[in-house]
């Protein structure tokens, strides 16, 4: 059973469920379910009864290993279920399509990583240099406001981005997923509007150009984001915070309430020439 953006959300209480998280049927996934991962192993990390179930699949957990998602939950204290992984041996070279995932815990460690293996991981995915560097200022502006909204803020003691990308080389495809266990668009915009009533409404204030920053009044860096990944890219934009969930192409906004998430899960998918 493949998971993915496409129905993740219909299958999440199979995946999620009290502190499990349960990929045992599961198929290939996309960056977005792996980001997803990815939060609710921060949220669950302190649980007694938490517990990581990797698929039945051998060649999904080759997909896990490439993704290096050992290396991400050795972090968070879920050794004692990483026993598969660890076993499994696998040439990344012949897999350059999937990239690892990326935990920069602090500003400078990212935009050293933005500039050398974000840029490359652009690069190897097969895009011209133009891209690249457009694809690159994306991911840039994504991190940038993670620190941005979340320095001196943090609610639990993991902090940072978590970048993964992926490449769909038939359809000439890129999705980058930026995550973090942060405030949230609610818990950053509360201060400049304490109406805000859901995490969709809040999702659509910042995409709209508004910042909960002290001392700003706008924000461009999600207009940008949205301008350069929808005309540029002929992409889509995808925001879940909270339990709040907007997705953005060509044909507007789409929200949805959703089940919570810790922080923000944001990504772009971007089509290239």
């Amino acid at each position: 059973m493949d998971i993915t953006f496409y129905n993740i959300y219909e299958k999440s209480s199979e995946i999620f469920n009290g502190h499990t998280i349960n990929l045992k049927k599961c198929g290939w996934c996309d960056p977005w379910t792996m980001g997803l991962v990815c939060l609710k192993a921060i949220e669950y990390k302190d649980s007694p009864d938490k517990k990581l179930i990797l698929p039945d699949d051998q060649d999904v957990v080759a997909y896990l290993k490439r993704m290096h998602l050992d290396w991400f939950l050795e972090e968070l204290t879920y050794h004692e279920f990483l026993k598969l992984l660890a076993e499994k041996a696998i040439v990344e070279r012949e897999n350059l399509n999937i990239h690892e995932i990326m935990h920069c815990q602090f500003r400078d460690d990212f935009g050293a990583r933005l500039s050398s293996r974000i840029r490359m991981m652009f690069r190897n995915f097969g895009m011209n240099a133009d891209d690249e560097s457009r694809a690159t200022a994306l991911v840039g502006e994504l991190g940038n406001n993670v620190f941005d909204h979340n320095e001196g803020a943090w609610p639990t003691n993991v902090r940072g981005a978590i970048i993964l990308g992926q490449h769909n080389p038939k359809k000439k495809q890129i999705e980058v997923v930026v995550a973090d266990p942060g405030i949230g668009f609610r818990g950053s915009l509360k201060v400049l509007d304490p109406s805000l009533t859901s995490d969709i409404e809040a999702i659509k204030l910042g995409l709209s150009g508004v910042t909960g920053r002290v001392d700003e009044r706008r924000g461009n860096g999600l207009r940008v984001i949205q301008d350069w990944t929808i005309n540029k890219f002929d992409g889509i934009v995808k925001i879940h915070s909270g339990s709040g969930l907007v997705v953005v192409d060509k044909d507007g906004q789409k929200p949805q309430t959703v089940f919570p998430v810790i922080g923000t899960l944001a990504s772009f998918v971007v089509r290239y020439k």
